[in-house]
C-alpha cells in the first residue's frame, strides 16, 4: 500500500504541473483549449491527496 501510495503521490505532482505548465502557455498563447489542459490540475491535486493519506496510513514499514 506505501508503494502504490508513493507512485499516486508523484502521478498526481506530474499531472498538476503538467496542467499548469501547459495550461497556462496554451492560455498566454490565445488558444481555445487551454481550460482542457488546465482541468487537469483538479485530478492531479486529488490524486496527490489520496497518495499522501495512502503513505501516511500505511507507514514505510518501520516498526
Amino acid at each position: 500500500m506505501h508503494k502504490a501510495g508513493v507512485v499516486t503521490f508523484w502521478l498526481g505532482l506530474i499531472l498538476t504541473l503538467f496542467g499548469l505548465g501547459v495550461g497556462f502557455w496554451r492560455l498566454f498563447a490565445g488558444s481555445e483549449d487551454a481550460m482542457r489542459y488546465m482541468s487537469a490540475v483538479p485530478l492531479g491535486f486529488v490524486l496527490m491527496f489520496a497518495g499522501l493519506v495512502a503513505t501516511q496510513l500505511s507507514g514505510s514499514g518501520r516498526r
